[in-house]
């Protein structure tokens, strides 16, 4: 046999082998798994940003009797000494990344199967919600930034009571996330009817934002291992 038998076509050359794909498939795998792991727990920052602003705000500023969207507010009045503050921006960001995290939840999730279907449309719906709200402020157009943070509320909450009975979740953490998801919703339901049962109306807004917050985190940590390498996913789960 010549050496020219042995050579291979052009098409032969170029064509990608077996390992090629079997290296490639995991490395994007790998980067799903990423996001699963991380993206929620990012989810802690709004607190951290929420109290900077508020500790900015001129005047006296009240989680309990305050909305959360007053801190986004750019508008400190005609004369500028109306109650907000000047770092409201941090606050909107803050929302923005809060919904990014949140929609990156429910596709990462799903897509390393975490949660299912529908869990996974909730959080990713509940995300643009947020994403709406910290775009288009309170001050800026307040029919649009309500729509934005009711989408917010509602459909997030609900993503974590389905997300709750996940089969994957041992049997305490899907009932304390059943449990914040169902809190969060009648927090909201609340304080959009105007019950604040001596709380505040700001306290009823914010357990309805902290409950969906909370119960994110409480997922992102007991599947803190199940989502550290594609390897490790339960394909039956």
């Amino acid at each position: 046999m010549t050496t020219a038998a042995k050579r291979p076509t052009k098409p032969e050359a170029k064509r990608p082998t077996s390992n090629t794909i079997a290296r490639s498939a995991p490395s994007r795998s790998g980067f799903v798994a990423h996001v699963a792991r991380w993206a929620g727990l990012s989810v802690v920052q709004f607190v951290l940003v929420e109290y900077i602003v508020s500790a900015t705000w001129r005047g006296l500023y009240s989680y309990r009797n305050n909305y959360i969207s007053e801190l986004g507010i750019p508008f400190c009045g005609p004369t500028g000494n109306w109650p907000c503050s000047e770092l409201y921006v941090l606050l909107n960001a803050s929302m923005v990344l809060f919904g990014l995290a949140i929609a990156a939840v429910g596709g990462s999730w799903y897509i390393v199967r975490r949660i299912d279907g529908r869990a996974a449309s909730f959080f990713v719906v509940a995300g643009v919600g947020a994403i709406t709200a910290g775009v288009v402020n309170q001050g800026v157009n307040y029919p649009i930034h309500s729509f934005g943070a009711t989408v917010f509320f509602i459909f997030g909450n609900f993503g974590l009571v389905i997300a709750g009975g996940h089969p994957s979740l041992r049997r305490s953490i899907r009932v304390a996330v059943t449990a914040l998801g169902a809190v969060g919703l009648a927090g909201y339901f609340a304080y959009m009817s105007g019950h604040e049962f001596g709380l505040g109306i700001g306290s009823m807004e914010r357990i309805a934002t902290y409950a969906l917050l909370v119960g994110v985190v409480v997922l992102s940590v007991s599947q803190f291992n199940a989502t550290r390498a594609p390897k490790t996913v339960d394909e039956t789960a």
